[in-house]
């Protein structure tokens, strides 16, 4: 519960010399990232292909999903709380 899923297949640059030694089919690995609410990217470290897009957005999400948190959580006050930040009195000059 409130995971990012990044679904990465590797060694992309194999498929471009013969796209038979693809292990999964690519439509069968879009359905189940569908499914189970990924994104769904393939990289090569040889070639850098949509490496940076990856690390680019798990980034962004990290990024809007803290802010979200942050703006969403209760604030409250503890009212059992001393502070010395307060100071009350009758001031004459």
């Amino acid at each position: 519960q409130g995971c990012r899923i990044y679904l990465c297949g590797t060694k992309s640059d194999l498929l471009e010399e013969d796209r038979r030694k693809r292990g999964v089919d690519f439509h069968d690995v879009q359905d189940y990232a569908d499914e189970i609410k990924a994104d769904l990217f393939e990289t090569s470290s040889k070639t850098g292909q949509s490496v940076d897009e990856l690390f680019q957005k798990v980034a962004e999400d990290y990024v809007y999903f803290t802010a979200f948190q942050v703006m969403t959580e209760e604030k409250g006050v503890d009212l059992g709380q001393r502070s010395g930040a307060y100071f009350y009195g009758c001031f004459h000059h």
